[in-house]
């Protein structure tokens, strides 16, 4: 049953992974449970309480350095240990967010809970199959989760079109894939034509997941027709459950193929500029950070693009810093939706309303330019220098022209948070939001200044990858 385990002796290390999956199965079940019998504090406190005892499972044995097999699918690692931390830590920030904004938070706690759960089998997949079913666990969820707002119809179904069109091609790809090795396991291919194809297959399948151009065409409207916690959701964990499949199938799978890395060097060129340019003409906040989103998406693309550990190892590094982000700047969005201010222009004076709320979106902001001291710096200093190392100076130097245009959108919403406004008046934030915006800023400003504990963390989880593949 068990592999490898550093630190744990084998029993131990089968009572702990055990231990996680009964937990994770307590908070389903459990908050089904909860919501029948109980309230909405009640609700929100039982799912902290579990998401917290699950996230500190995760965090002991990624630090331990515990690793092995359950059940001879599910694989305990440096780098599903890693992902899971990350994405239990988002959805209990978007917890926070949620539970002042959310009229139905009883039925968001219970759904969003499985797709955590989809999330966990797409972090520590040992092949194909429980991929495409933790995929699908992690998305179709998120549908509902967006039916239950009073105006998200449009959002579901267009979220409902991306995810099937996603799954048919992933499911096209991993018949390829089986018809030509006779395999579904996560393990190095080989080359032959039809695998090449197969390739560009799971590439266009999860770059719906990972909102990657020209597969993120909805995306936009999605995130704008969507509440804002759920956007948060949506941008700052879902979106990194697709980079977690794409990093596993491209470099284990076709860890040699020179193709299908050129394919993901282009792509990523064209969803910086794409994402970027259409930005600087949306005049709706959320719309334009949904396309802020997107650009993002192809900096990421730049480590894989690079495909050996120290690229790996920038993108995961990039990824935990965007996540933290995002969910930061929907968090502020989130008070300003609710009073019915959705454009950029409703930002004017915000910090004569709320200093705190303007600072951190500002540092967010900054921190995705690539300010200095902010975790945005490190991870794109990180994905331009593998870049440059191996050769791929120009993709360094598109992603540089890239983040110049960025400083135009993203400084015309700093300038106008702290303009002047006549008859501004105090912005209260909810306690619970407030606590998730003081949490992603210390990590984006903590992590920006002393980023050794999490690039260290991410060396490992790369390293653990391109070892496989």
């Amino acid at each position: 049953m068990l592999i490898r385990c550093n630190v744990f002796p084998g029993d131990r290390l089968t009572y702990a992974l055990y231990a996680i999956a009964a937990a994770a199965a307590v908070l389903v079940f459990g908050n089904l449970a909860v919501r029948l019998a109980g309230g909405k504090k009640i609700q929100f406190t039982f799912n902290m309480l579990v998401l917290a005892s699950l996230l500190s499972m995760f965090a002991y044995m990624l630090l331990t350095g515990a690793s092995g097999v359950l059940l001879g699918t599910f694989s305990a690692n440096p780098f599903s240990l890693l992902f899971a931390s990350l994405f239990t830590v988002g959805l209990m920030l978007v917890n926070l967010i949620a539970f002042p904004y959310s009229d139905e938070y009883g039925d968001f706690a219970v759904i969003s809970s499985f797709a955590l759960a989809g999330m966990y089998v797409v972090a520590s997949s040992t092949s194909l199959i429980t991929i495409f079913l933790g995929l699908e666990m992690s998305v179709l969820p998120m549908v509902f989760i967006i039916l239950f707002s009073t105006r998200g119809l449009e959002s579901a179904a267009k979220l409902f079109i991306m995810a099937a069109i996603s799954i048919a091609v992933l499911s096209f790809a991993i018949i390829l894939a089986y018809g030509s090795t006779n395999s579904f396991a996560l393990s190095y291919y080989g080359k032959a034509t039809l695998l090449s194809f197969a390739a560009l297959l799971f590439i266009a399948s999860l770059g719906f997941e990972a909102s990657i151009f020209p597969f993120n065409i909805l995306v936009p409207d999605i995130y704008t027709g969507a509440p804002a916690y759920v956007t948060a959701m949506l941008g700052g964990i879902n979106k990194k459950v697709g980079y977690v499949a794409l990093i596993q199938v491209l470099v284990i799978l076709f860890a040699t193929s020179s193709t299908a890395f050129m394919v993901i060097a282009i792509l990523s060129v064209l969803t910086m500029f794409y994402g970027n340019i259409v930005a600087l003409m949306q005049r709706n906040t959320k719309r334009m950070l949904a396309y802020s989103s997107i650009s993002q998406a192809g900096y990421m693309l730049i480590g894989i693009a690079v495909s050996g550990s120290s690229g790996i190892a920038a993108t995961i590094f990039q990824i935990f810093s965007h996540l933290f982000i995002f969910i930061g700047m929907l968090a502020v969005i989130a008070v300003l939706e609710s009073r019915n201010r959705s454009e950029v222009d409703d930002v004017i004076g915000l910090s004569g309303e709320n200093r705190f709320a303007a600072f951190a979106m500002s540092v967010f902001m900054l921190s995705l330019i690539g300010l200095p001291m902010t975790t945005g710096f490190v991870g794109k200093f990180l994905l331009f220098m593998s870049a440059v190392n191996s050769g791929l100076l120009w993709l360094a130097i598109f992603g540089i022209i890239n983040t110049a245009i960025s400083v135009f959108y993203y400084a015309r919403v700093i300038m106008a948070m702290y303009a002047s406004k006549e008859g501004a008046r105090p912005l209260a934030l909810p306690l619970t939001v407030s606590a998730a915006i003081a949490v992603c800023l210390v990590i984006t400003v903590l992590f920006g200044i002393f980023p050794a504990p999490i690039a260290g963390l991410a060396n490992s989880a790369a390293s653990f990858i391109t070892s496989v593949g």
